[in-house]
C-alpha cells in the first residue's frame, strides 16, 4: 500500500466528573495539535458518559488469556483474543473496543489529591487484560493534567497515568504536559472565566506539544511497521512470562 494512503486515528479520553472544563478544554487542544500534522482522525470521549463498574478481582480476564495461550503458545504476541475480555457487562466494552481501534492516546485529567482521579482509577483497573495480552502493543501515548495550584501534583498525576499506561502497554512518547487553572498557579480563580487554562501561557504550550508528538510518533510508527513487513523484515515481540503447561 502506497505510504501516501496512510492514515492514523488518535483517540482523547477525559477523565473527570466535570463536563466542558479545563480538562475537557486541554484533551481537545491537544487533539487540535494532532490533526494539523496531516492524515490523522482524532476521536474525544469523555469517561462521566459512560457506565463503568469498579474491577472486582475475579480474575476472569487472566484466566481467560491463559486459556488462550495454553490452546497457541505462550510465544503468540498478541494473544489472539478477539471478544470483550471481562466478566463485568457494562460499557466498559465500548471502550476496551476504542482503545484496539485507535493508533495513539491523549490521556487527560485533572489532579485530585497530588494523584489521579477516583473515576480514571477504575477506568484504568478495568483496563488489566490489556497487561496480560498485550493487545496494546504498538500505540503511542501521552498524558495530560490540571492542577488548582503550581506544584500541587501534576508529576505525580502524569506519573501515574505514564506507568499504568505502560503497564498496558502503549508506548510512551513523552512524559506529558501540565497546566493550572488559576491565576500564575496561585489558586486564585480568574474572575468570569470557566476555561482558565487559557492563562497559562507555558503549561498550554506544553499541551500543544503532546498533540503533536503522539499524532507524529503514531505516523512514524505505522509507517515504519509498514515498511518493514513490505521489505519482508518480521519482528517478533516476545511474551514477559510464560504460563505454566502451555505449548512452547
Amino acid at each position: 500500500m502506497d505510504i501516501r494512503d496512510l492514515k492514523v486515528k488518535i483517540l482523547g479520553i477525559v477523565a473527570t466528573p466535570i463536563k466542558n472544563g479545563n480538562t475537557q478544554f486541554i484533551v481537545n487542544e491537544a487533539l487540535r495539535m494532532a490533526e494539523a500534522e496531516g492524515p490523522v482522525e482524532t476521536e474525544v470521549i469523555h469517561l462521566e458518559d459512560y457506565q463503568i463498574g469498579y474491577c472486582t478481582g475475579c480474575e476472569g480476564c487472566l484466566r481467560k488469556v491463559h486459556k488462550v495461550q495454553q490452546e497457541v503458545g505462550c510465544d503468540i504476541i498478541p494473544v489472539p483474543i478477539k471478544e470483550y475480555n471481562c466478566t463485568i457487562k457494562d460499557d466498559m466494552e465500548v471502550l476496551h473496543r476504542k482503545l484496539l481501534e485507535c493508533d495513539g492516546l491523549i490521556l487527560g485529567a485533572p489532579v485530585y489529591i497530588a494523584t489521579i482521579p477516583a473515576q480514571l482509577k477504575t477506568f484504568l483497573d478495568r483496563c488489566r487484560t490489556f497487561v496480560h495480552d498485550y493487545r496494546l502493543r504498538g500505540k503511542v501515548a501521552q498524558a495530560l493534567t490540571v492542577a488548582f495550584y503550581r506544584n500541587a501534583g501534576e508529576d505525580t498525576a502524569l506519573a501515574a497515568m505514564n506507568i499504568t499506561l505502560l503497564g498496558l502497554g502503549f508506548t510512551i512518547v513523552g512524559y506529558g504536559g501540565s497546566t493550572v487553572s488559576t491565576r500564575e498557579g496561585l489558586g486564585i480563580l480568574v474572575r468570569g472565566k470557566r476555561i482558565a487554562v487559557t492563562e497559562d501561557q507555558l503549561g498550554m504550550m506544553l499541551i500543544r506539544t503532546v498533540g503533536s508528538q503522539v499524532a507524529q510518533y503514531a505516523l512514524r510508527l505505522k509507517a515504519g511497521t509498514r515498511a518493514l513487513k513490505e521489505a519482508g523484515i518480521e519482528l517478533r515481540e516476545k511474551a514477559m512470562y510464560a504460563v505454566p503447561g502451555s505449548k512452547k
